[in-house]
This record gives C-alpha cells, structure tokens and sequence, in this order.
C-alpha cells in the first residue's frame, strides 16, 4: 500500500481531498498536515510516497517544505497545490523535482486521475526493480505500530552503532533490534545504502582501525587485535592477511621503515 501525505492549513481542503478521492480503492494509506512542520514530522515517521502540498502556507511555506524534504533524501512524489498562478512558483517545482503544479479551485475527477497515474508508475518502478519490490514486502509484514524512520536515518544510526561498538561482537540480530526493524529488511538496506554486506563493512572498519594502531601505538598485535573485536591473535592475523596481504607484524615493520617526507 502506499502512503499519501496531504499537507495544507485550510481544513476544508485537506477534508475534501481526503474524503473525495477514493484513496483505498487505489490502495493508499491517507495523512494529514496542517503545516509545513507537521508535514515533516509525520515524513520522518512514514516517508510517505506521494505528497500533495499548498505552497502558501504559514511559518513555513509549500516550497520551503519541499526543499527540507529532498535535502532529507525524500523522493516522493510531488504535487504542488496554490491558488496563485505564479511562474516563480512553478519554476521553483522544477528544481526540487516536483511532479505536477496544480491550481485552486481543485478539479478533483483531474486530480484523482493524475494522483492513480503516479500510483501505477510508482508501483510498476518497484517491480522492475528487484531490491525495492522485497523491501515493499518485508515493510508491509512489518509491524504497523512500529514508529518507521526513512532509510538514510537508519544507515546513519546503524554506522554510528558500529563504530561505537567496534571492540565487541556485533551481529545483524543486534544492530536490527536496536534500529527496531527486522533482520532481512536491516540487510537489505545496509547492502544497497553502504555496497557492501553487514560483516564486509565491520571487517573493512576493523581492519583501518588496526592500521593505523599498528603505524600510530606501541601497543601489542594482541592488544590491537582485542581493541577491535578480534580476541584470538591467530584469528586476527588471518583476517588481516587476508585482508591486507602481510601480517599485523609485517604491517607494522614495513610502515615505521618508509622514510618520513
């Protein structure tokens, strides 16, 4: 199911584009804003595929709301709504990607038509696409009382997480748990976000880390090794051969002999 967001501070509108539009015959999910600060709030929580939004609204207008929004990664779709035929406006809507420009007063039968096209489009791209078909379907098995957040902020959070917890043992079950999403959607999005697996990224991370305590400390191969996760020296050697193509040792040797320029 999509999810619409209709964003406009007059009620009587938000009323009749909610209540004349037959949104669950199109198979999408109907919210609502009053303002452009609302609007992100509920994006933050539901990165919503399609956006409907009145340009001149208060404290914070139409275009500055969708501004905000790209500049958060959103790639909804983006039908702009004014009861001013200005060509600013529309050549604003053209920067920021919006996908259609629409006058008051609303001819909704237009409207609706223009909203199920979109719909379709949307729909049929995700099909193409293998990644986004399987994650449209572990995100409606998911828990819908379950606070969503988009998910360039869940990679953010799940790289903090990880360099936080270096010297421990991390696992997907973990990292998924503590971003509140599910094991199959975490390694979905953390292969397509970061172009690597779960385990790849962690090994590469802990490998840098060991480089530079090798070249920058006194510390032992063995305190290293244990700083960043890898508790058995012998295990840790492996990984950084295989990794690097010498030993910690050798590393270490060949780093402290290259002359300073």
């Amino acid at each position: 199911m999509l999810k619409v967001l209709l964003v406009d501070d007059e009620a009587p509108i938000l009323n009749n584009l909610k209540s004349i539009i037959p949104w669950k015959e199109m198979n999408m999910q109907v919210l609502t804003a009053r303002s452009g600060q609302e609007a992100l709030g509920l994006f933050e929580i539901h990165n919503p595929d399609i956006i409907l939004c009145d340009i001149r609204m208060p404290v914070m207008d139409g275009l500055t709301l969708v501004s905000q929004l790209r500049d958060k990664g959103s790639i909804a779709e983006i039908i702009l709504l004014t009861g001013y035929q200005e060509f600013e406006y529309a050549r604003a809507g053209i920067k920021y990607k919006v996908r259609d420009y629409i006058c008051k007063p609303i001819h909704y039968k237009e409207l609706e038509n223009n909203i199920r096209a979109i719909g379709e489009q949307i729909v049929q791209n995700r099909l193409k696409d293998p990644f986004q078909q399987t994650v449209s379907r572990i995100q409606e098995n998911e828990d819908d009382q379950i606070v969503r957040k988009n998910p360039q902020q869940l990679m953010g959070e799940a790289v903090g997480y990880i360099a936080d917890k270096l010297d421990k043992d991390l696992g997907i079950e973990e990292l998924a748990g503590y971003l509140g999403i599910s094991c199959s959607y975490f390694s979905l999005l953390f292969k397509n976000h970061l172009g690597m697996t779960f385990v790849e990224y962690v090994t590469s991370k802990r490998i840098e880390a060991a480089k530079y305590l090798l070249v920058h400390s006194e510390k032992s191969i063995t305190q290293i090794g244990s700083g960043i996760g890898y508790h058995e020296r012998r295990y840790f050697t492996k990984v950084f051969q295989r990794y690097t193509g010498m030993t910690p040792s050798e590393f270490r040797d060949q780093a402290r002999n290259i002359p300073a320029i």
